[in-house]
């Protein structure tokens, strides 16, 4: 199947971008202090961002010393936006998709991707060729949607009582591996759903050694500054992983 450019479209990019994390906003994310916490000292390495899409983590590596710095994302909104506010002199913004690109083997010291992976089908592959482009010692941090999250039984996730009060998550199919669709912003937005079993696997065949696992949740300070969004604890709604390559 071929990758899904949903961030092209000019409804779904006009609906994106009021989102708080949009653009410099990402640094106000949920999980922001999570995934800084799971990379690496880059001073002087070469790295690599998966679907960078506005090039925020890519920027922020370039001016954490990062020696080299390539964003990698198929929307052309997303890279124009990249290189309009996120731009430096050590990254380099490239239009390809994630399933489609390619790089001789110990390319980088980091490969990094922010929820983007999710998007893919085939995680096992591009787990092998990230396990390939990485140096030996080299990381990969990734953040994605968590299994819990994807396999949601409805669009908004929640079931409600005769009230419309929130009363618990509701999960189903979750052994039913595989795209699903939803709407967000617009309709037919297709996410990819796999176990959390199916995301560590992927990593340990692939030959990397998992070192930290994260379900961020937001804690008080957050929670003040967004009084609407206590239910965030009630499930998780990403995973973070970083591993590293022996």
């Amino acid at each position: 199947m071929d990758p899904q450019n949903i961030y092209d479209d000019p409804r779904f990019f006009a609906g994106y971008s009021t989102l708080e994390r949009f653009g410099a906003g990402w640094k106000r994310a949920m999980e922001h202090a999570d995934l800084l916490a799971l990379l690496p000292d880059v001073n002087g390495r070469r790295a690599l961002d998966l679907g960078c899409g506005a090039g925020q983590l890519a920027h922020h590596l370039a001016t954490s010393g990062a020696a080299e710095v390539i964003g990698v994302d198929v929307s052309e909104r997303m890279l124009a936006l990249a290189r309009a506010e996120f731009a430096h002199p050590r990254v380099t913004y490239a239009r390809a998709a994630i399933e489609d690109v390619t790089f001789p083997a110990g390319r980088f010291e980091l490969v990094a991707s922010v929820l983007a992976f999710h998007y893919v089908d085939d995680y096992a592959g591009l787990v092998r060729r990230i396990a390939g482009w990485l140096a030996p010692g080299g990381v990969v941090v990734y953040s994605t949607e968590h299994p819990i999250y994807t396999a949601r039984a409805s669009d908004d996730g929640w079931a409600l009582d005769s009230a419309g009060r929130r009363t618990c998550w509701g999960v189903d199919r979750y052994a039913d591996e595989g795209a699903r669709e939803a709407t967000w912003f617009v309709p037919r937005v297709r996410k990819v759903h796999r176990m959390f079993a199916t995301l560590v696997n992927g990593l340990l065949d692939a030959g990397l050694v998992i070192e930290r696992v994260v379900e961020p949740t937001p804690g008080e300070p957050w929670l003040r500054s967004h009084p609407q969004a206590g239910d965030e604890r009630r499930r998780p709604m990403f995973l973070l992983v970083r591993a590293r390559k022996p």
